[in-house]
């Protein structure tokens, strides 16, 4: 009998057999309205908090949590982008999101351009505010009067920004509009604007839902590859690291075979539960499949990486699974590779991971291995 194929009911241990250039960002509180802040000439903004290095990173989290980021153009936001740029009469509109230091444009109608650098213009302003934030005349305003979008192309003038905030308050971006010549907006142009903001934000919201495992609210297959690809994608262009830990629930099928497949369910949502406990804000937890679990972790070098998978396969050793009435007992055995230390390419990484995977399962179960560099033997940690 296996010590990591434990199960214990009512308190008796049974043993078991054999997850452009110009871009604002403020909050909304729902969908209510509140008032429009519309920056004039000579006057100064509300005096706002700045926000805190904690607030930020939390902010970002959030933003690439949506994992839109390095995504495409996608018709349903050029069609609002299109309706917005229509409606407010003009020539450009904007679904931009503010990430670590730029502006990603999810959609660009009137420009062509993917991605600018973060500049200290609209959104730096914007960004404590709330409501709509509206500048009429920037060549008017001393603040942005001689800003090298102002003075030189594209000359942006007019500027009138929705904010994008998440059910959780945090703000990633905005549906702007842009023009190269002073304006002021009619108040339903304004109400439409706020609405159309909104729109964008639940097309958002329905992309996450769908990025979802319905059975454990981890990150599902397709977002695991299609978010590794983008955080390699980061990573290669920032000169970073990404860490990958594939990660198997030891002997599971047995859970199912002996107990069912319910309490097979109920194993596999506290397992996610308790993988979710163990990640940083921007990590990202997925279920890959059955009893397979992956988690991606930006920034993650090698020392970090097998650090964080032996606290992972801690947690879960010591960890009392709910199931119906009693408890379970389970261990996980982890794979690791990383970018680009093990490929060059999200595949080839998430390969290497599931090969070291195998050799953990291979080695005894319950433990951590760490893949090699181009294809040298991996070396099983042994269990503390």
């Amino acid at each position: 009998m296996k010590k990591n194929a434990r199960i214990c009911f009512h308190g008796a241990l049974v043993a078991l057999p054999g997850a452009s250039p110009v871009v604002s960002l403020h909050p909304r509180g729902g969908h209510k309205k509140s008032q429009m802040t519309v920056e004039r000439p000579g006057v100064a903004a509300q005096p706002r908090r700045l926000t805190s290095g904690a607030e930020e990173s939390a902010r970002l989290s959030a933003l690439r949590s949506y994992c839109v980021l390095e995504t495409g153009r996608e018709a349903r936001f050029d069609d609002l982008t299109c309706l917005a740029s229509t409606i407010c009469e003009t020539p450009v509109s904007l679904v931009s999101l503010v990430d670590t230091n730029r502006l990603f444009f999810k959609s660009a109608h009137g420009l062509d351009v993917r991605e600018v650098p973060y500049p200290d213009f609209f959104c730096g302003h914007a960004i404590r505010q709330r409501d709509l934030f509206v500048v009429p005349d920037a060549n008017e305003d001393a603040r942005f009067a001689k800003h090298p979008l102002v003075v030189d192309s594209p000359r942006v003038r007019f500027y009138a920004g929705a904010p994008l905030i998440t059910p959780q308050d945090y703000r990633l971006g905005t549906l702007c509009v842009i023009d190269f010549v002073p304006r002021q907006l009619q108040a339903k142009q304004l109400e439409i604007l706020r609405i159309l903001g909104r729109q964008v934000m639940c097309q958002l919201d329905l992309n996450l839902q769908a990025m979802r495992d319905p059975l454990t609210g981890l990150y599902n297959r397709r977002q695991l590859e299609e978010g590794l690809h983008r955080e390699v994608l980061r990573a290669r262009r920032l000169g970073g690291t990404v860490g990958v830990m594939t990660i198997d629930v030891d002997h599971f099928k047995r859970v199912n075979d002996t107990l069912g497949h319910e309490v097979g369910d109920r194993a596999l949502r506290g397992i996610a539960e308790e993988l979710a406990s163990c990640v940083r804000e921007e990590d990202i937890a997925c279920r890959a499949g059955g009893e397979e679990f992956v988690i991606i972790l930006p920034g993650a070098g090698k020392t970090a990486l097998r650090s964080r998978a032996e606290a992972v396969r801690r947690t879960i050793e010591q960890a009392q699974i709910p199931a119906g009435e009693g408890v379970l007992k389970l261990t996980v055995s982890i794979g690791l590779a990383s970018f680009p230390s093990y490929g060059d390419t999200a595949q080839a990484v998430l390969r290497a991971a599931d090969v070291a995977l195998y050799k953990a399962k291979a080695a005894g179960r319950n433990r951590v291995t760490q893949c090699t560099p181009r294809g040298a033997r991996s070396f099983p940690a042994p269990v503390a």
